[in-house]
């Protein structure tokens, strides 16, 4: 699971800086930067403030972050065949 990474990719697809979402998140850029690269782990609050500022809902966000690695051997086909498929119906705008 990399909720960091899932944060990099949505604010890059909602076309926010991260000097941008560290503001609307109250937060300081290096936080941020540092939520995103894996350094730190974000809290609830600035996880509800991430995904208010990126207008998802926080189930996307879990989504986005979870990995091929993360699925049990048995069920990767399916998540090859929709995973990404649904990230990307689920951010389309």
């Amino acid at each position: 699971m990399d909720i960091g990474n899932a944060i990099k990719t949505l604010r890059k697809q909602k076309k926010i800086t991260q000097k941008q979402l560290a503001e609307l998140c109250e937060i300081s850029t290096n936080a941020l930067c540092s939520i995103e690269t894996g350094q730190s782990f974000p809290s609830k609050t600035t996880i509800s403030k991430i995904c208010a500022s990126l207008n998802i809902p926080e189930s996307y966000l879990l989504l986005f972050s979870i990995s091929e690695d993360d699925i049990p051997e048995d069920k990767k086909i399916y998540f090859r065949n929709f995973g990404e498929p649904l990230k990307k119906i689920l951010i389309s705008d």
